[in-house]
């Protein structure tokens, strides 16, 4: 049963009250005074009452702002569960962050920690609703708020994110899957496995199979691992009941598809590499993971992150984690769909500063009109040449939408527009004396000489002409300062190495790695404020003096170890 945490008032009898002055002068000012302030009081238990039970007979749940603020934690110190746990209940700025010092005992253990994550990734799986993001999301913006962040600067970027699967040959693949499979039915019953798929189950099989083949017999043994998966399927669709059932059926099927051609009779071929779809199975420990190259082959997911920014602060305030296979143009549809809400009225608009990837001619247009200016740094595709003269020299009559003068002043014989293109006709006399002549994009005819451009390819020109502006190179600049959050993440976050697979589970730990970042943003800007921005030279000048005389400095000890934990919380 949901309950909320009602006990988070310091009691009388409260290991803090019995402190030493000096030592809750210390404890104040550390990060864990920062977010029992900052993040923990902001945290919404309600939010996740529907992962609980409503019958008021069953057990309370443990505190969810303490479970949820301990995960943050945990990717703000990059620790293991084990850890994590053994840190709130041996030391007191853990509890002093989750406001838990007057329990008599800590309310969380890790498996609290392990059955959360498991309701959380049940509930997206049924209802497609992502808890963590919305509470990250809403923590983002009262950061924002306190750093004075308003919003109206926006910059994205997406990064890819390995799974941590292994990558598997297609021999690996195709064994796997029907070894998995295999050893489900053996648990089940030992007499429903084929005959000839027995030998699975034998010591080195494996190794035989896959890793003492020879190059020259990869293709026939991949046909006859194929025939084995064939045999599988079709004996267990005869089974029928629990057996079709089981995850190892519904990916040895999936598997079936994908690597075999359309015919799925007994003689059945593999498909060419070619033509498999970067959407098929890559490893049966992770279903969800795809295949993408770029910046090299990567089996993974991606992340996107929209960060609003003003001249002082950042906060990331919008992420999501797709298959790898997911676009930079649809990441951008549907961060658009979530800054309409934040746009207060027709005369404020949101800037959007992205790179060419995920910029549209008419998703520019689309998105102005609902108060959103998207700003590409770059455009995709193949620049026009230097040599010939833009289409924009061309004039455009904004009333009639024709061509109605060239770079060099003259008027067209004809000028119309039609099926998305304009067209004009110049007389061929007018031409010959053209100072623009040898790279004018005119094209000449016999009666007259003709240009002719789509509306896409003129609204891009005028786009390029646009972002050659000196105001416009400047604004640009400033989504430079996203491109370092891919590196944080990977350096200090481990985003790469998530110890857990699968699309929803693995956006959940991203979720927290975000959370913590934001509030290290905090942090930072809290610091500032409270003139410690010369932690790091006090923490040298501590650590020299405490190297010399290690027996006098017992409370300057106390001290280093604070300043340590801030120092740590800047990934330095």
């Amino acid at each position: 049963m949901f309950c909320r945490n009602n006990a988070q008032q310091i009691s009388l009898t409260d290991p803090i009250n019995n402190m030493p002055k000096y030592l809750k002068d210390i404890l104040g000012k550390s990060w864990a005074n920062s977010f029992q302030q900052h993040v923990f009081p902001n945290i919404c238990e309600e939010r996740f009452s529907v992962i609980y039970s409503d019958n008021y007979a069953s057990r309370p749940n443990s505190p969810v702002n303490v479970i949820i603020g301990l995960l943050i934690l945990k990717e703000i110190f990059q620790l293991s569960d084990e850890e994590l746990i053994g840190s709130l209940h041996f030391d007191i700025r853990y509890q002093y962050a989750l406001r838990t010092t007057s329990y008599e005992k800590q309310p969380v253990s890790i498996n609290t920690l392990t059955n959360f994550r498991n309701r959380l990734v049940d509930y997206e799986k049924s209802t497609g609703v992502d808890l963590i993001q919305l509470e990250v999301e809403a923590q983002a913006d009262y950061i924002a708020k306190f750093l004075k962040v308003d919003n109206k600067k926006v910059r994205m970027d997406s990064l890819m994110v390995s799974s941590s699967c292994k990558k598997l040959t297609r021999l690996e693949l195709v064994y796997n899957v029907n070894a998995k499979f295999i050893k489900e039915l053996n648990k089940i019953n030992a007499d429903l496995i084929p005959e000839e798929c027995k030998v699975y189950l034998e010591k080195g099989h494996k190794n035989e199979t896959i890793y003492r083949t020879r190059d020259i017999e990869t293709e026939s043994k991949l046909q006859f691992l194929l025939n084995h998966s064939q045999i599988l399927y079709n004996s267990a669709l005869k089974i029928g009941g629990k057996i079709i059932d089981l995850e190892s059926y519904k990916l040895l099927s999936r598997m079936i598809k994908e690597q075999l051609s359309e015919d799925e009779t007994a003689s059945a071929s593999p498909k060419l590499g070619s033509k498999i779809s970067p959407e098929s199975l890559q490893n049966p420990t992770d279903p969800d993971a795809t295949y993408r190259t770029k910046y090299g082959p990567n089996i993974g997911y991606v992340a996107n992150v929209a960060e609003s920014f003003n001249d002082k602060n950042s906060v990331i305030t919008n992420y999501d984690l797709k298959p790898n296979i997911y676009s930079d143009s649809k990441f951008a549809d549907d961060v658009i769909e979530k800054l309409i809400s934040k746009v207060n009225d027709k005369s404020s608009k949101i800037e959007l500063l992205v790179d060419g990837a995920y910029y549209g001619q008419n998703k520019s247009e689309d998105s102005l009109s609902k108060g959103i200016e998207i700003i590409p740094s770059e455009l995709v595709g193949r620049k026009p040449s230097k040599e010939k003269l833009s289409y924009t020299s061309f004039s455009i009559d904004e009333e009639t939408n024709v061509i109605n003068h060239c770079a060099y002043g003259k008027k067209p014989i004809e000028s119309y527009f039609s099926s998305s293109s304009y067209t004009a006709k110049f007389d061929i006399e007018q031409c010959s004396g053209c100072p623009y002549q040898s790279n004018c994009p005119i094209k000449h005819q016999k009666k007259y000489n003709v240009v002719r451009v789509s509306e896409k390819r003129y609204q891009t020109d005028l786009q390029r002409e646009k972002m050659n502006t000196a105001d416009y190179i400047k604004l640009t600049n400033k989504r430079a300062g996203i491109e370092g959050i891919p590196s944080v993440l990977r350096r200090r976050y481990k985003i790469d190495t998530i110890p857990v697979r699968g699309l929803l589970r693995s956006k959940l730990w991203v979720g927290f790695k975000i959370a913590a970042y934001n509030f290290k943003k905090l942090l930072k800007q809290l610091l500032n404020d409270g003139d410690y921005s010369m932690a790091k030279l006090v923490l040298l000048i501590i650590n020299i003096l405490c190297n010399i005389f290690s027996s006098l400095f017992q409370e300057k000890r106390n001290l280093l170890h604070i300043l340590t934990d801030k120092i740590l919380l800047f990934g330095v």
